[in-house]
């Protein structure tokens, strides 16, 4: 008889871990998935591209319902657990009876931050997050309402294009003196700054929010130096932290995450944690790559076979506001580091390659991206690029013609 297997949440975390238990261990649990968002599983990183009227809602969903079923795995969306009950190996879900569990996947992922400035609790003040966040804000555009985005990051941005698109008035704001500062160095920071302000986005820098006004409703927001901007809403885009109560609640070890060993299994042995909640080795990932690297290691696990999970390159590869943008390793450059750099704002193009000891340690990359999973694979394998020098800046075609090929 199939062991019992519950895995909550309905993300991207949570479809790749069924993908490769399918594939590693067909048979050997009975796997549900429980999410209390109201659809299959979908491409968060697309929304901003249903936003602007780029993608179709439906288009972004990860597996048709054909594909659960046919792996035998039972879905129910739309649903809220309420409570871990560790002792029973018991699921509390709101409305419903309990469910039993032999193992537990925990795929909560994270919730959008809301800043605590006065005003935050204003009727039109929003987050972005979810494909219902996408609705209202497609509500928000279609009716030219001005909108102020809080946050200069990936999220921030991609809420700004899509509204933008979408054909609200938007004003950026970021807290930083650089965009996205975590994946660019200040080059490559101000010359996506001044292409996406090609798309009539509005930015501000080192710009810190004091509060927000309005009479019932957002009226405007007022930054730290005293300016105010006039808004008929406010986006907050300005991070995420990884939803940890339902494990705190039940006791399981937790710090910014839920915390995780080499094979994701937390501090009660037949429960496990991947994706934006799981702190492994100190750090929690609120990126696609390593939520996947981690469904890997833990489907191996689960069906019996060695695997370990050693950590993540940290890279971005996205269309950001519609500029193909680029990151991986430590792209900084630390000491006895040396960067080779490419820049022609005139074409919107910038690239720096980081070298340490001989290897290629981190890459930025803004515009022309076509290489970039070249570079990361350079960085994760630690190759000498001592005879690609040269040419490495170029792109793989011209240092490995051969291969190229």
């Amino acid at each position: 008889m199939s062991e019992p297997l519950v895995i909550v949440g309905n993300g991207m975390a949570a479809a790749r871990l069924v993908d490769e238990l399918a594939k590693t261990a067909l048979g050997r649990y009975a796997v549900a998935v429980i999410g209390d968002e109201p659809r299959l599983a979908y491409n968060r990183v697309l929304l901003s591209s249903v936003l602007a009227g780029e993608t179709g809602s439906h288009e972004i969903e990860l597996r048709p319902a054909d594909w659960w079923r046919h792996r035998g795995v039972t879905v129910r969306y739309g649903y809220r657990v309420t409570e871990i009950d560790v002792g029973r190996r018991e699921l509390k879900i709101a409305g419903e009876e309990s469910m039993e569990y032999s193992k537990l996947v925990l795929a909560t992922g994270s919730t959008p931050l809301r800043l605590n400035v006065p005003g935050a609790d204003l009727a039109g003040v929003h987050t972005f997050r979810d494909t219902r966040d996408v609705d209202l804000l497609l509500t928000l555009a279609a009716a030219k309402k001005r909108v102020v985005v809080i946050g200069g990051g990936l999220l921030g941005l991609e809420a700004a294009y899509g509204l933008a698109k979408a054909g609200a008035p938007v004003t950026l704001l970021h807290l930083m003196d650089r965009l996205m500062e975590r994946q660019l160095d200040a080059p490559a920071a101000d010359l996506l700054k001044m292409l996406v302000e090609r798309k009539g986005i509005r930015i501000l820098l080192n710009a810190s929010t004091k509060c927000i006004h309005g009479d019932g409703h957002v009226q405007a927001v007022e930054l730290a130096d005293g300016s105010r901007i006039e808004a008929d809403a406010v986006i907050f885009a300005a991070g995420i932290r990884p939803n940890v109560a339902l494990a705190k609640e039940a006791g399981i070890a937790v710090n910014r995450g839920v915390v995780v060993n080499d094979v994701m299994q937390t501090s009660s042995s037949d429960i496990f944690a991947l994706g934006e909640c799981a702190e492994h080795r100190g750090t929690c990932y609120g990126l696609v790559e390593p939520a996947y690297e981690q469904a890997r290691v833990l489907a191996r696990h689960l069906a019996g076979r060695p695997a370990a999970y050693q950590g993540s390159v940290v890279s971005t590869n996205l269309k950001v506001s519609g500029v193909s943008v680029f990151s991986a390793g430590d792209f900084m450059g630390g000491e006895g580091s040396e960067s080779l750099v490419l820049s022609d704002r005139r074409r919107g193009t910038y690239k720096k390659l980081v070298i340490a000891d001989g290897r290629l340690t981190g890459a930025v990359l803004i515009g022309d991206t076509v290489d970039a999973l070249w570079y990361l694979e350079l960085i994760r394998n630690r190759d000498k690029v001592a005879a690609i020098r040269t040419d490495m800046m170029f792109g793989r075609a011209l240092a490995l013609p051969s291969k190229a090929a």
